[in-house]
């Protein structure tokens, strides 16, 4: 057999080339494999120690001062007792006499006063305030003992007395 009957058996030098390079990739591939796996690739994932330190100051002793207030103590008044059926501060008093018309409780000692609410007969009130004498009337301050906002002025000719606070020792 001749040489010109053979097919060549040539490399192309691009082929070489080429080799090379898949060969350099999967090498390179297998080191970042090794390195994965050995953990030492994995610095993100493990806590880190800090190199900042963080001072804290440690408390100071820092003065109060508190302010003198004045208090004022009011000495309570011993409740003055009153004759029986008497109208006064602290005792309890019922509306009558109005013939079924009720009375007006006013905002102010005072006929030109507006009205507050109507207090109808029987209706029980404490006395909380007065006397004022205004429009030739004796006014006294009621307050209903079930509603704090219930309360006004109310003439004494309508009010009887129903009980009065006795003072305790």
């Amino acid at each position: 057999m001749s040489n010109s009957s053979r097919p060549s058996r040539r490399i192309h030098p691009l082929s070489i080339f080429a080799a090379i390079f898949v060969a350099g990739l999967l090498l390179l591939l297998a080191y970042v494999l090794i390195l994965m796996g050995s953990g030492t690739g994995r610095q993100a994932d493990k806590p880190q120690a800090s190199q900042f330190v963080t001072i804290i100051p440690a408390p100071t002793e820092t003065p109060v001062v508190i302010e003198p207030t004045a208090a004022l103590t009011a000495t309570p008044e011993a409740p003055m007792i009153l004759p029986s059926g008497t109208v006064g501060v602290g005792a309890y008093v019922k509306v009558g006499r109005t013939e079924g018309a009720g009375l007006r409780v006013r905002a102010e000692a005072s006929t030109s006063a507006d009205v507050r609410f109507i207090a109808m007969d029987e209706e029980v009130f404490k006395v909380v305030a007065g006397p004022v004498q205004a429009n030739n009337y004796t006014w006294w301050q009621v307050e209903a003992p079930y509603d704090s906002a219930r309360t006004g002025w109310a003439v004494d000719t309508f009010l009887e007395v129903i009980g009065q606070l006795t003072p305790t020792p």
